[in-house]
């Protein structure tokens, strides 16, 4: 339980930091750890049925958050999206399947690397369903925020 919150935790950092290095504006950089954050938090929950399932899920979670704040901070979603992103790239995935193969174990390296491209069609299938998505299903949260404000 205690290393699942330290991974949380390691996760906001890294989007925060992750943030930084794409020169995100120093007010959305709190919100795009808390992207992050909720991003890995899906995949911990939804790794146990696969790993591209995961993926997927959390791709969804992170683009829709991504595109919610991007109506309420008034910003393009990519502020939220790339840096949210982060977490769930399976980087390691790709770099033990480059080892593998320079190694001379094909086999293990090739399986690998399939694995690996299932999990970024996952996120990229996941991208494509949240941007079919109308964008006037999220202005209304935006019209939704605006009235509750004026309360």
């Amino acid at each position: 339980m205690m290393d699942s919150v330290y991974q949380v935790i390691a996760a906001f950092i890294g989007t925060v930091a992750f943030s930084i290095i794409f020169r995100v504006p120093g007010r959305q950089c709190v919100c795009c750890g808390i992207v992050g954050s909720i991003g890995w938090i899906f995949y911990l929950i939804v790794r146990g049925a696969s790993e591209s399932v995961a993926c997927l899920v959390a791709s969804i979670v992170v683009v829709v958050l991504a595109r919610v704040l991007a109506v309420l901070r008034k910003v393009p979603s990519n502020v939220f999206m790339l840096p949210g992103m982060f977490t769930v790239l399976p980087g390691i995935g790709i770099c033990n399947t480059i080892y593998r193969i320079m190694s001379g174990d094909w086999m293990d390296g090739v399986s690998l690397g399939l694995d690996t491209l299932k999990q970024i069609g996952a996120m990229v299938l996941g991208i494509i369903i949240v941007f079919s998505i109308p964008n006037k299903v999220f202005a209304k949260v935006g019209k939704l925020n605006e009235k509750i404000r004026k309360k």
